[in-house]
């Protein structure tokens, strides 16, 4: 009997919301903290930095002739190498998956239950989070569909601040009074990593690379909604104004007025709950798929639970959110290495492989 394999539109959706985290809320001052005036502009180079290394993706499955990257990786290399890989793989996916609720936690603490401990809010987020991984990747791509649309009806959002749109403020100039460029960098291109996940679509995926060319369409959805909001942010406040807002978007957000709604900020703050289960709920399906290459004989949602009780533990350790995004930074330069190195380590297994047939 086939497998069901993933709808190619199921797929961009996984990617976009995979990539559109937290950094949606915060987008805005970054790129004015650390590129100045018209720092929006940055997002576009890195569209097409990511699309290059989606497209080094590809070229590893069209090589591979769509196998698993642990057959082509347990083709070439020995078992003593290959589990410090897995096992290294496992701690970065499941610690960013932690993190991302761990974020989440405190920030709605913040705005929202400012005495219940971000402890509980966050195990509150887990239990949901654990559901939702354990149905499998098959179901996350279905029920992901709605959780998209969820975050992209609030896209017509922007209508409401049309009026208030001033052109002026995001003046002539460009990249001026910036920061830190390179500490910029990373961090937005931080903002776009989510994509790279889909190195390990491929044994759920349609047997043609017809489904890849959807892994481009869910980063240019990424791309869009992440010009909406910066554009947006940028007409709407001055450029110093957006540096010494923690939370631009949200800021926005609070001007808005509903006769059904106070405190629409937060009411759509809640929302984006779900965004952040499918985030950090492909990183921990991804990090259960490289320790099941280790442990063959544990079920996979068993790995699922230990994975989120062994991070649990170390996500107590930062108790704010400067922390929290400290750690997001070592974190965010290690997935960057993963993102470029693992598919052109896979290559060249596969160039290897390909010598070694020929003179078998």
């Amino acid at each position: 009997m086939d497998r069901e394999k993933l709808n190619r539109f199921h797929i961009a959706l996984m990617v976009f919301n995979t990539q559109s985290g937290i950094i949606l809320f915060t987008l805005p001052r970054i790129t004015a903290h650390y590129f100045g005036t018209n720092g929006w502009l940055i997002l576009v180079p890195m569209f097409v930095l990511v699309s290059l290394n989606i497209m080094l993706i590809s070229a590893v499955y069209r090589m591979g002739g769509g196998k698993s990257v642990f057959e082509i990786l347990s083709a070439s290399l020995p078992r003593f190498i290959l589990v410090p890989l897995y096992l290294l793989l496992w701690g970065l996916f499941s610690m960013i998956g932690c993190l991302v609720v761990k974020q989440y936690a405190l920030i709605y603490q913040m705005l929202i239950f400012p005495s219940t401990s971000d402890m509980v809010l966050k195990i509150y987020v887990d239990v949901l989070l654990f559901l939702y991984v354990t149905k499998g990747i098959y179901t996350m791509s279905k029920a992901n569909v709605i959780f998209s649309l969820l975050l992209l009806l609030q896209v017509p959002l922007a209508f409401f601040f049309v009026k208030d749109f001033d052109l002026s403020l995001l003046t002539s100039f460009l990249f001026r009074e910036g920061a830190d460029m390179k500490e910029g960098l990373i961090r937005i291109y931080g903002a776009y990593l989510g994509y790279e996940l889909s190195l390990f679509l491929f044994p759920y995926a349609e047997n043609n690379k017809r489904w890849l060319k959807y892994v481009h369409l869910g980063n240019g959805i990424t791309l869009f909604v992440y010009l909406l909001v910066t554009l947006l942010a940028y007409g709407f406040f001055s450029h110093k104004a957006l540096i010494h807002s923690s939370f631009p978007i949200l800021d926005m957000y609070a001007y808005l007025r509903f006769p059904f709604v106070e405190r629409i900020q937060n009411f759509l703050f809640s929302l984006f709950m779900f965004s952040i289960v499918h985030t950090a709920g492909m990183y921990y399906w991804s990090s259960q798929t490289v320790m099941s290459q280790i442990f063959h004989r544990i079920p996979w949602r068993v790995i699922v639970f230990l994975s989120m009780v062994a991070t649990i533990s170390v996500g107590m350790i930062p108790n704010s959110l400067i922390k929290v995004e400290s750690w997001f930074r070592y974190l965010t330069m290690a997935q960057l290495s993963f993102s470029f190195g693992f598919p052109l380590l896979l290559i060249l297994l596969l160039l290897l492989q390909r010598r070694f047939k020929k003179h078998a």
